[in-house]
């Protein structure tokens, strides 16, 4: 992480393309999904507002984090639902959480990543606490070991301490304070997902087991690689840049369960089991993944969403996006709009370019200059050609209306920051194709 923050943020290198998109997001609103920070909160449960919603003081702030709001709403309640029956005094910040800025951070993105560190280290202290309890392990271990190391690097007062929810159960349950009761479920085994952050970063690998086994009517078998030997799940960074990658260790983890005997995979990482998911989907593998908090919770009587349409929605936006943001699809994409770019060409060129086209053997002598012509004209075109373009993306993406209303604003930056570092590969792949457009070779 440092090396690529190196990179990025001081070299000025290209990240991970989708990054951009996910920096774009987190700048405007808040989170990496695109959602409104208006409706950031929404998941919440009304019942619990009074007693721990944005509203109420407490010493203790519940941090969701992106996915859990915006995606895996079952991860949220279930947490506060848990924390509520234990007997845990706590606030949630409401829209005044950001996302924790963990994605940043590996983009090597540190200015974003700063920012959004500091407007939540700012709502913690607002809200007059002083410990952080998370459900997701990418915002426990920013908490944890990263806010407070760049808190001391930017100057900042920090005081502020980190548990997972998993760790304030199972203390509750060791004391006797807390005990799930008897239900008539039917018995079933489970296995454990250690996730990265929080198993090898982290080092919580006990408390989220002790509170599977004080759940009646559970058995909990363990992988052949738990704790510190824990497979990753694939998420992340190789589902970002080689999703078909991440299939693949996807399906090694769940196949690792199936041999331990369980019925399902419990996770408590939003990442983790989105990406187990898509995985359990795409290589057809025969278990099911739940959400530790929505499990635990489950055996308190509480019910809630299903969050596998959600996730199933979000991954198809997602991998159109990662298949678009590369150099071919770049090139399909302008392959989709030759009339509006070549009649974007500053300085006259346009019409040029068409004479040309109608001259045997002139365009194939012109071949040669347009990687240097190209990426000057570009820039200037872009704008021109920016809603043909937005259109053609909404053609090829299936967004939800929150996303597509803010693509406008969205995808010029992405544009502007990508465009410099890929013109040089995107180049070779358009120049024929524009040629053959210009000779009509393409039947228009």
């Amino acid at each position: 992480m440092k090396l690529r923050g190196q990179l990025i943020d001081e070299q000025r290198k290209m990240s991970f393309p989708p990054f951009e998109m996910m920096a774009a997001a987190v700048r405007k609103e808040g989170n990496i999904w695109a959602g409104y920070r208006k409706d950031r909160a929404a998941w919440f449960p009304q019942d619990l507002e009074e007693k721990h919603g944005p509203a109420y003081q407490s010493k203790t702030v519940y941090f969701a984090g992106c996915t859990a709001s915006y995606v895996e709403h079952d991860i949220g309640m279930a947490s506060v639902r848990l924390l509520d029956a234990a007997g845990v005094d706590f606030t949630y910040l409401g829209n005044r959480e950001s996302c924790c800025g963990t994605p940043m951070l590996v983009a090597g993105m540190w200015d974003v990543f700063a920012q959004v560190m500091r407007q939540n280290i700012h709502a913690v202290k607002e809200a007059g606490a002083d410990t952080v309890v998370t459900s997701c392990p990418a915002c426990d271990m920013m908490w944890r070991h990263v806010y407070p190391t760049w808190a001391e690097k930017l100057g900042m007062e920090y005081g502020i301490t980190a548990k997972h929810y998993s760790e304030l159960l199972a203390e509750k349950i060791e004391a006797g304070e807390f005990a799930f009761p008897e239900n008539g479920h039917k018995p079933c085994t489970v296995t454990w997902h250690d996730s990265c952050h929080i198993g090898r970063v982290s080092g919580v690998y006990q408390p989220p087991r002790q509170l599977i086994e004080a759940i009646p009517n559970t058995k909990l078998v363990e992988m052949s690689h738990n704790r510190e030997a824990a497979h990753c799940c694939g998420s992340v960074l190789t589902l970002i840049k080689e999703p078909p990658v991440a299939a693949e260790i996807g399906k090694t983890r769940l196949d690792e369960a199936v041999e331990a005997g369980a019925e399902k995979v419990l996770a408590l990482c939003p990442c983790c089991e989105f990406q187990l998911r898509v995985s359990a989907d795409k290589k057809q593998v025969p278990i099911e993944v739940v959400d530790l908090a929505r499990y635990a919770s489950s055996a308190l009587g509480y019910d809630f969403p299903d969050p596998n349409p959600e996730v199933q929605k979000q991954w198809a936006v997602f991998e159109a996006m990662i298949a678009l943001m590369t150099p071919q699809g770049f090139a399909d994409l302008m392959g989709a709009m030759w009339p509006e770019l070549i009649d974007a060409m500053p300085f006259g060129m346009g019409p040029m370019m068409r004479f040309m086209g109608k001259i045997p053997g002139a365009l194939r002598i012109m071949k040669p200059i347009f990687p240097i012509l190209f990426p000057r004209l570009l820039p200037m075109m872009m704008p021109k050609v920016m809603p043909t373009m937005l259109e053609r993306v909404a053609e090829r993406i299936p967004m939800p209306d929150y996303m597509a209303e803010q693509m406008p604003e969205m995808m010029p930056q992405v544009m502007n920051n990508l465009m410099p570092h890929m013109i040089g590969d995107v180049v070779p792949l358009v120049t024929q194709p524009m040629i053959d457009y210009l000779r009509g070779k393409n039947g228009k």
